[in-house]
């Protein structure tokens, strides 16, 4: 078999490899291309390798031996062709980005994105470029990020797909409010419509509210999931998670007395009648005085809330909220994000939890709009105490960008 028949078959290995996710043993096949590539004399063809060799090392662990590759081979960038320039400084986005070192990463991304573009390489211009956007954003943030992105973007032929990811991520930046829940984040690489797609959007809020993407159940972010689940849910295992998971998709980790509140203003019409249906209930059910006041107040409490629901446009002006399981609802779809990130489920765990709130959540409400208007009431009877607070305003901040935002899956996708 000849030279070129031994290291093209072996670096079709080291790239099945690359996109099987098994990074370390397409590091050590990269590795060996590139030694018979040097000891063949094919220097150039080896420093591409090379730089495959150390993006796969990082995404191994390996930062600090990818950095050290990486450093060796930019000593000697400057007598390599355009090319092999350019690619070098595609893989050293990715290495350096492994390794923290955004900022860099997204220059490096950027002069490959120059680099093939002088070259009249589309396809790989674009590819740099996008990548160039991402980690702008993730370096600077979405303020930050807007001027170098409206720069990286007049810099890129308009009309492809590449230009419009680019864009996006522009148009996302610049409609970004200051605070940082009040923005809609969507995967690009997740599907937006769909099933399971409709089923995640009945967990926004949380998404919106924790600057995530709401599209995916794999957060890519730095957030620590087990750190979130342990300080927020008193989650420590798989078995823990479990419970609360069956507890959200049951409606039962909120407080029963709200939905028997809101059940019993069916059997009367004015506020009157609610309160007196209230007592009969509780006295029916023997219970006592003291419970009693509390719930007849709580039924005050509402009241109060769907007045300021409707003049803030989260109810239609005679509308009432007649259940608050879709705040578990919600919640459960996020509990299956962080049960995932955290490795307390896998992902195809995750997804039937994902799919059973959607389901439910679409059996007890008929549109977007009430199930939103359900999801507030308990957060508010939960964290808010009547005050119209910081909850509240973040909560309906939050509503208005799901309400409103062109992009948002509750202007996209028909409920059910």
């Amino acid at each position: 078999m000849t030279f070129q028949a031994d290291t093209g078959a072996l670096l079709d290995r080291a790239r099945r490899y690359e996109r099987q996710g098994r990074s370390a043993e397409a590091a050590a096949a990269f590795a060996k291309v590139a030694e018979a590539m040097e000891a063949h004399g094919d220097l150039m063809s080896a420093v591409a390798v090379r730089a495959r060799q150390a993006r796969a090392l990082a995404a191994a662990g390996g930062t600090g031996e990818a950095q050290r590759l990486l450093d060796m081979l930019d000593r000697g960038a400057a007598s390599l062709p355009a090319e092999v320039r350019a690619g070098l400084d595609a893989q050293a986005a990715h290495v350096l980005a492994a390794a923290g070192r955004t900022g860099e990463a997204a220059r490096r991304a950027w002069s490959a994105m120059s680099a093939f573009g002088a070259l009249h390489d589309p396809k790989r211009a674009g590819a740099a470029g996008v990548h160039a956007a991402r980690l702008i954003l993730k370096d600077a943030g979405p303020r930050g990020a807007e001027r170098p992105l409206r720069e990286l973007l007049a810099q890129m032929p308009p009309g492809g797909d590449d230009h419009r990811q680019v864009a996006r991520l522009l148009a996302d930046a610049e409609r970004r409010p200051d605070r940082d829940h009040d923005v809609l984040v969507t995967d690009p690489d997740s599907a937006a419509w769909g099933r399971l797609a409709a089923a995640l959007a009945v967990g926004a809020h949380l998404a919106v509210g924790n600057g995530v993407a709401w599209n995916t159940l794999a957060d890519r972010g730095a957030r620590d999931d087990r750190v979130l689940l342990e300080r927020d849910w008193g989650i420590t295992d798989a078995e823990g998670w479990r419970e609360q998971m069956d507890a959200l998709l049951d409606a039962q980790n909120s407080d029963p007395a709200i939905q028997m509140v809101l059940d019993q203003r069916g059997r009367g019409t004015g506020e009157r009648a609610w309160r007196e249906a209230i007592t009969a209930w509780c006295r029916e059910r023997d219970i006592s005085d003291e419970t009693v006041r509390q719930v007849v107040e709580l039924s005050g409490q509402i009241l109060r809330y769907e007045a300021r629901f409707r003049a803030d446009g989260l109810l239609p002006p005679d509308g009432l909220v007649e259940s608050v399981y879709g705040y578990d609802f919600g919640r459960a779809v996020n509990m299956a994000r962080w049960g995932l990130n955290a490795g307390y489920c896998d992902a195809e765990e995750a997804e039937k939890c994902v799919l059973t709130a959607g389901h439910r959540a679409h059996q007890v409400y008929p549109s977007w709009g009430s199930f939103a208007a359900g999801y507030i009431l308990g957060r508010m009877l939960r964290f808010d105490e009547g005050e119209f607070g910081e909850w509240y305003e973040r909560s309906l901040a939050g509503h208005r960008v799901l309400a409103e935002d062109p992009d948002s899956p509750w202007r996209r996708m028909a409920w059910g």
